[in-house]
């Protein structure tokens, strides 16, 4: 019964912070109110749910430092752990068919969350130059799922370059993080979620500085490595 009553509440949940959201958006010119909002609906969410968030490793990091975290993704949970347990000012690349969800894809456009066009190159590179300035004004840090999709089996796919490019060009810092647990509790094509608990594993800093594009590969290559570290390369779940 619980798994019921929990996608009830995350669906109200959902409705009622993202209108929030919308309305507060109109003058919340630095996202404040948007970070508090942010954190209260993955709470809401978790406890309705039955699901502790754990997460290690934040000693490595400078809370006073932009960052761009990159991670494996497992679950439609996952951003709502960051949001969550993440003490930074988080906003993260979303494809742009979330726009066309009700409520939930105006929240997104009203939070100044980054927005791909993964069909269109040069509106791609747009996003990632309005990513650019939004770090610079609003000290963002950006989370970006470098798969580019969920998971559907619990392992690590392929990495898509769009983050890298971002870090190469604005010399931010990359952070690993590897998150499990939440294949499990919520997998691809179901709306029922289990209860459990999901672990966030940060690793550290990964400096970009002197990186050009020629050394992209290069630097996916070293971040999926941390990654699986991280995880010890077990599935996701």
């Amino acid at each position: 019964m619980r798994p019921y009553l929990a996608a009830v509440a995350v669906i109200l949940d959902t409705i009622i912070a993202g209108t929030l959201v919308i309305v507060t958006g109109l003058f919340d010119i630095t996202g404040g109110i948007y970070d508090l909002i942010s954190r209260g609906w993955s709470r809401i969410i978790f406890l309705s749910a039955g699901i502790t968030v754990t997460i290690e490793g934040l000693e490595h990091l400078d809370k006073k430092t932009s960052y761009i975290f990159m991670s494996n993704h497992a679950s439609h949970l996952d951003v709502a752990g960051f949001m969550a347990r993440l003490p930074f000012k988080i906003r993260f690349f979303a494809k742009r068919e979330l726009l066309k969800i009700p409520i939930f894809g105006q929240a997104l456009y009203m939070s100044k969350h980054i927005i791909i066009d993964r069909k269109n190159t040069e509106r791609a590179k747009i996003s990632i130059n309005e990513a650019k300035k939004r770090i610079r004004k609003y000290g963002f840090s950006v989370l970006v799922f470098p798969e580019g999709t969920r998971s559907t089996t619990g392992h690590l796919g392929g990495f898509k370059k769009g983050g890298f490019v971002l870090a190469i060009e604005t010399g931010i810092p990359i952070v690993p993080v590897a998150v499990t647990g939440s294949f499990r509790l919520l997998p691809a094509h179901t709306l029922l979620i289990q209860s459990g608990t999901i672990h966030i594993k940060v690793g550290s800093p990964l400096s970009v500085q002197g990186a050009t594009t020629d050394h992209k590969q290069e630097l996916m290559d070293k971040v999926r490595t941390e990654i699986q570290s991280l995880f010890g390369q077990e599935e996701a779940s």
